[in-house]
């Protein structure tokens, strides 16, 4: 483990997954606005106009002969727009979950060398939570990729249109649902009503979809700092160097220049500020190695 003052604060990969999680729940957000604003219009359209077809209705929307309904019918497609929409946003905001899981095991392996027997887990969340054990030297909070592991399977669940839980996915429910609704008891985020036992067979609505997206930001939130508790700042120094130093124009660097593209992508990149002295420390360190590798001319 990393000591508390040369402790990265977050990967790359965590600021940017999360910035996709952020953009994916401010649709759901605006989705569940424009769907109870037309909803109300639609219902008052479908008593004035029951029989009426879309393209009397909406005669300059271009879109009104695509769909092609009496207009009574609008309200009833209107909600099963927004079902699909919600279960779409909460497929691909798994999705992104898994790709960043995904991603920091080959960002942590790149930083950092394995030298013991490769970790394979069909499920990827257990994959990662065995593998940060490993690197930690201790168990990590297991709750928090039991969530991503349900919420594994809801993904499945709704892009699979499975009417009923698969036997997998209710043997979860019955291992792991309690004891979730226990640890997300807690106050830490808005559950908007999310219980675990019960998700899987519930309508998907607006506020579920709100609790289902503020769960994963707090479990990827969680996650990406199990990880960065993994690396030195020696590990980050080094890569980043090595990235810097890529390019030919940056190869004889002065060195204060060089500690400047360091420092600013350490903070950038990384969330670490301050004690420049161990990151220049880090990088003399980096130099020297890289030096000793030289081949004479």
């Amino acid at each position: 483990m990393t000591d508390a003052a040369n402790k990265m604060k977050k990967t790359p990969l965590g600021t940017r997954f999360t910035r996709q999680l952020i953009r994916v729940n401010d649709q759901i957000c605006f989705a569940a606005l424009q769907q109870w604003d037309s909803a109300k219009r639609l219902e008052a359209l479908a008593k004035e106009h029951p029989t009426a077809f879309s393209t009397e209705v909406f005669e300059d929307n271009p879109y009104a002969n695509s769909i092609y309904r009496r207009v009574k019918e609008l309200p009833e497609l209107s909600r099963d727009a927004q079902a699909v929409a919600l279960q779409a946003g909460v497929v691909a905001s798994v999705e992104y979950v898994l790709a960043y899981m995904q991603d920091v095991q080959d960002l942590r392996e790149g930083l950092v060398a394995e030298t013991e027997e490769p970790i394979h887990e069909d499920a990827e969340e257990e994959q990662l939570r065995q593998k940060i054990e490993r690197w930690r030297g201790k168990p990590p909070t297991g709750n928090y990729f039991r969530t991503l592991g349900y919420f594994r399977h809801l993904r499945n669940h709704y892009a699979h249109v499975n009417e009923k839980p698969t036997q997998a996915f209710q043997t979860y429910i019955r291992s792991y649902g309690t004891p979730l609704n226990t640890f997300w008891d807690n106050g830490v985020t808005d559950l908007h009503g999310v219980d675990f036992k019960s998700l899987a067979t519930t309508d998907l609505t607006p506020d579920l979809a709100f609790g289902i997206m503020n769960l994963l930001r707090v479990c990827l939130r969680h996650v990406d700092d199990m990880v960065t508790d993994t690396l030195s700042l020696a590990d980050i120094v080094r890569c980043t160097v090595m990235q810097i130093r890529l390019k030919p124009h940056n190869r004889d660097l002065p060195r204060a220049r060089l500690v400047s593209k360091v420092t600013t992508r350490l903070k950038m990149d990384w969330g670490r500020e301050g004690d420049l002295i161990q990151v220049e420390k880090a990088i003399e360190a980096v130099l020297s190695d890289l030096k000793a590798y030289e081949v004479p001319p």
